[in-house]
Parts: structure tokens; C-alpha cells; sequence
């Protein structure tokens, strides 16, 4: 009988070993395995919140869409426009978001908030004008046989430059120096209690409000509703595979944090800060691509159109407290390759070509298909 006790008493232990050891001993709990979708669960309800990153990606949403009215001729008023970026005075069309408490201002890189406050006064003013752009400028200009785009003096277009350039300097930087940094999720940061009144961690909810700047379906359904960021990783997708390698990551960091498992939760925030990066830089040579192209062309307005929405993917590499490109490689690229000053009416085919030299050697791994992106 006292054989037999030991044998089970060893064989217990090891079971409990067994199961501590899949949440390295801090619950009871059986490790959780990665889910194929965004949806987890305590209790049988969701464990996930991102309302507001989906209240700020609406919120850019109906932003680019007014700037955009003044391409077929309406005036925009400035104070609509900033009280759309600090979400003041009611400005949206659905009371769900001017009642939300979230803005866009609060959440862009600080030192860049009176940058975009600039471009969103410039464009009401521009929006005024009488006259078409020429060089030194603001106007509209004609894009194709039927259509025309606001620009500023540089040739930099309106829509596109605060819809890309919000991407990096609001959502990019929110994910990189906000809510994937130890202040939000390290390992001090609560993750066995949950909010008051809510069914997820603190370490979860920051993991989860990071998911819901990239724009994604949780399902992530291709053909679904793929948004600003989300929308720019399918298209690259051929080329980097990275909307894979960050659904993965999505899913294993946040599975490894409901595991309490957090050097793998701090592999997987790697891989997103590079991915991300990756396709900031990708898209960027995309566009340089385009804007080549346009030059053999006669439309002024494609090529602002295309090299606007370049400058605005290339800017949004700065963001990132790890990039690869330094600070000098970067300011060359937006300063001389998008023209002199990142005047759009300089540039040229070999203005254009270095700069996509300099991504291309920053970024290994986009050398040999830089001219295919």
C-alpha cells in the first residue's frame, strides 16, 4: 500500500506539473490554443473592445471624405476641419462618434499634430481659390480626362496626404509607441484581474487596441472589410506575405498572453513592428513605381496623386522607434527623392529612382522585387 501511495503521489505531481507549466504557474487554467480568428472569449462573451480604434478609423474616414468634396469645387471650412481632427462642436455626421469622447489629435505623434493642423488649414484656404495650381500654387488640377484633385503649393494632394500620412503618425504610431510597449503590455502590466465592469486584463485590452489600429475583419475574410492599414497589407500581400505573418502574430501574442506566456507574446510583437515597417516601405517604392511611370506621361495630377500617396507611406517609417532606415536615409528620400523640399513640381525620373534606391537598401529583403512592387 505504501508503493502504491508514492506511485500515485508521483504521478500526480507530474500531471500538476504538466498543467502549471502551460501558464508557468501562475493559474489553474489549461493553456488555451491559438485561435484561427480574432475572437476570444471568458465566461462564453467576447474578451475583445477596440471601439475606439474603430470610432478613429471612421473618424478618418469621414475626414478624407470631406477634404475630398473640394475636388469637385466645394469650399471647405477650416473649422470643420480641425473640429473633425480634435472631434469638437459636433462635427461627424453620426452622433455615435461625436458623442464617442475619441479623437484623431490626441492620438498623432505629438510632434507632427501642428504639421497636419497646417495641411488641414491649407486645404480650406486652397479649397477657395479661383484659380488652378501652377508651381508655388495651391489649386485644383486636372487628374485624367475627367476629373481633378485639390493640391498645395508643392503639388501635394489634400486627400491623400492626410489619409496616408494619418495612417503612420496616428495609427502606426499608437501601435509602435503606445499599445505594444512595456508601459501597455509588459510584464508589470495588469494581467490576472480584469477592468471594472469589463470581461478582459489590461494587458489584453492594449494588445487588442493595438489589433484594431491595423483595420482588419476579425476574421480575416480577404474579401471582407479591410480597412487603411489592413486594406494597403492584402495588396502587398503577394510580395511580403506579411498580412500571414501578422494574423499569426496577432493571434499567438494575444493567446500568449491569456497563457501568461510572455516571451513568446515578445517574439510576436517583434515580428509586428518589422512587418509593419516592411509594408510602409514597400508601398512607398509602390508609389515612387507609379509616379515614374506618370512621368512618361502628360498628367501632372497622377503623378502629384501617386507620388502623394508615396510621401505619405514613407514618412510613416519614422515612426517606429526600431526602423531599419535612418533618420538621414529617410530625410534624402522625402526631401530630394519626392523633389527639392519635397516639392512634387521638381521632381524627376532619377529624383525618384534614388529614392527607391535608398528603400530598397534599407529594406534586403524588397532589392529584387523593388521594381515589381
Amino acid at each position: 500500500m505504501n508503493k502504491l501511495n508514492s506511485l500515485l503521489l508521483i504521478i500526480g505531481a507530474v500531471l500538476m506539473g504538466s498543467l502549471s507549466s502551460c501558464n508557468d504557474g501562475e493559474d489553474d487554467e489549461v493553456s488555451l490554443e491559438t485561435p484561427s480568428t480574432y475572437h476570444f472569449t471568458r465566461d462564453g462573451a467576447s474578451s475583445v473592445d477596440y471601439s475606439g480604434q474603430t470610432a478613429r478609423l471612421d473618424m478618418l474616414a469621414e475626414l478624407k471624405a470631406y477634404i475630398g468634396t473640394a475636388n469637385d469645387g466645394e469650399v471647405l471650412s477650416e473649422e470643420v476641419l480641425l473640429n473633425m481632427f480634435a472631434n469638437e462642436n459636433n462635427p461627424f455626421s453620426s452622433a455615435g462618434l461625436n458623442e464617442s469622447g475619441k479623437q484623431l489629435k490626441d492620438k498623432t505623434f505629438a510632434a507632427d499634430v501642428t504639421f497636419f493642423s497646417g495641411i488641414l488649414a491649407s486645404a480650406a484656404s486652397a479649397s477657395a481659390s479661383e484659380t488652378g495650381a501652377s508651381q508655388g500654387k495651391a489649386g485644383l488640377i486636372s487628374r485624367g480626362a475627367d476629373r481633378q484633385i485639390l493640391v498645395d503649393e508643392k503639388g501635394w494632394e489634400y486627400t491623400q496626404l492626410v489619409e496616408k500620412g494619418l495612417m503612420g503618425a496616428t495609427f502606426l504610431n499608437q501601435i509602435y509607441n503606445s499599445y505594444l510597449t512595456d508601459a501597455k503590455i509588459g510584464n508589470t502590466v495588469e494581467n490576472t484581474e480584469l477592468e471594472a465592469d469589463k470581461n478582459y486584463t489590461a494587458m489584453e485590452h492594449h494588445w487588442d487596441e493595438a489589433f484594431g489600429y491595423w483595420g482588419v475583419n476579425p476574421d480575416f475574410d480577404v474579401d471582407g472589410e479591410n480597412r487603411f492599414l489592413g486594406n494597403y497589407t492584402y495588396g502587398r500581400e503577394s510580395y511580403l506575405g506579411s498580412a500571414t505573418k501578422l494574423k499569426e502574430a496577432f493571434l499567438k501574442g494575444r493567446t500568449a498572453i491569456v497563457n501568461k506566456t510572455y516571451e513568446i507574446r515578445d517574439e510576436q510583437r517583434d515580428i509586428i513592428y518589422t512587418e509593419f515597417e516592411l509594408i510602409a516601405a514597400a508601398t512607398a517604392i509602390h508609389y515612387i513605381n507609379e509616379s515614374i511611370a506618370d512621368l512618361s506621361g502628360d498628367d501632372q495630377g497622377a503623378l502629384f496623386h501617386h507620388a502623394s500617396e508615396g510621401y505619405g507611406f514613407a514618412m510613416a517609417l519614422k515612426y517606429s522607434p526600431y526602423k531599419q532606415i535612418t533618420t538621414e536615409e529617410l530625410d534624402e528620400v522625402l526631401n530630394a527623392g519626392f523633389g527639392t523640399d519635397g516639392d512634387f513640381w521638381t521632381i524627376s525620373v532619377n529624383s525618384l529612382n534614388n529614392a527607391k534606391d535608398i528603400l530598397a537598401t534599407a529594406y534586403p529583403s524588397l532589392s529584387d522585387i523593388a521594381d515589381e512592387l
